[in-house]
């Protein structure tokens, strides 16, 4: 388990009747709190607003209203106290059982009750963090994949803020930690097991342990992985979706290994190129033909075509946009849906382009 930190930093949860009023005290004394933020009776306003969409208009709504929220507030202790250790924020918020109806509710009904708690417990691997890191918050908002896996060992740099929703207090730390942090935000409830040194063949198999991934994204430069982790998933019947990012157009690579474990790798696309990957070295000269022979000639824009050739020159990376970034992060968590659903979604190759879509004429 070396390659695994189970004490990466998460925020500590006093759950509901489970706590006493003391313990609440010795939160406050025994962590570095900047504020504190009591949302829990704004919080019940909802979900009465939610558990009774009728009573709008009622004449007696303000007197059940308060005898809801009196009814809740019955016991000497209430609702969860959760303390986010990276921001110093202490928060009273309503338990997780409430947080999930209202935090999902304006999913309905476009995703039924059932279906959104069969997403809640599909597992989802994210691994790399450019890309993924939209992927990753993409889910949680979507309220998919409460227990999900994440694998990324680089650090953020001022250079990420052009595509990644993250801000200047994190440069220079962990890209996971600046990505679990907002997922936890956004569901404190959510299970993380994050891998902060990356994904290595040495701790592949711990990554489809248990929680066992159901899907796997993956958005990651490293060839000789990108092939290890497809095998792994091919024998565990796990689908993997890349998505790769050229200037203005989005390439979606879909291999679903859960309904066919004989399919070939990146679906056959690339001949013998796995094999070759896994041969020998790489050189840099090397990792340009493969990029090309991955993604395909034929998909790579102009611009995005000379930019490789640039690479280690005039560029120190592959220059990568906002746009096409965030609605990659938008289009995952509706993919995990299809396949969570047992939706139709076929494996191959899709691509968006949006000079395409928004055709000036």
């Amino acid at each position: 388990m070396d390659n695994m930190n189970t004490n990466m930093q998460k925020p500590v949860i006093l759950r509901e009747g489970r706590y006493r009023l003391k313990d609440v005290g010795e939160l406050k004394r025994s962590r570095s709190i900047f504020l504190i933020r009591d949302i829990y009776d704004s919080q019940l306003a909802e979900l009465f607003k939610v558990i009774y969409p009728a009573m709008r208009t009622a004449s007696d709504r303000g007197e059940k209203l308060l005898e809801f929220m009196e009814s809740r507030r019955a016991r000497e202790t209430y609702g969860d106290w959760i303390y986010f250790p990276w921001s110093g924020l202490l928060m009273h918020t309503v338990g997780e059982e409430d947080f999930f109806t209202l935090r999902t509710n304006r999913n309905k009904n476009l995703v039924s009750e059932d279906e959104q708690r069969k997403l809640a417990g599909f597992t989802v691997g994210v691994v790399g963090l450019s890309i993924g890191s939209g992927m990753a918050i993409g889910l949680a908002y979507s309220g998919i994949s409460n227990a999900i896996k994440i694998a990324e060992f680089d650090s953020l740099d001022t250079t990420n803020l052009n595509r990644l929703r993250s801000g200047l207090p994190w440069v220079g730390l962990a890209k996971l930690q600046a990505t679990t942090s907002q997922v936890y935000e956004i569901n404190p409830y959510a299970e993380i097991v994050d891998f902060p040194k990356g994904l290595k063949k040495e701790n592949l198999g711990e990554f489809f342990a248990e929680p066992r991934p159901r899907l796997i994204f993956e958005a990651i430069d490293d060839f000789e992985m990108k092939i290890r982790i497809r095998l792994a998933a091919r024998d565990a019947k796990v689908p993997v979706i890349m998505f790769t990012n050229l200037g203005d157009s989005i390439l979606i690579d879909i291999e679903r290994y859960d309904l066919d474990n004989s399919l070939p790798i990146f679906n056959g696309l690339i001949g013998n190129v796995p094999e070759e990957i896994l041969s020998g070295p790489i050189s840099e000269s090397d990792k340009q033909r493969y990029a090309v022979s991955i993604v395909g000639r034929e998909n790579v824009p102009p611009r995005a075509m000379a930019s490789l050739l640039e690479i280690g020159k005039t560029l120190v990376g592959r220059p990568q946009l906002f746009g096409t970034v965030t609605i990659s992060g938008g289009i995952a968590p509706y993919l995990a849906r299809k396949i969570a659903l047992g939706e139709e979604l076929a494996s191959g190759r899709k691509l968006v382009k949006f000079d395409e879509v928004f055709v000036i004429k």
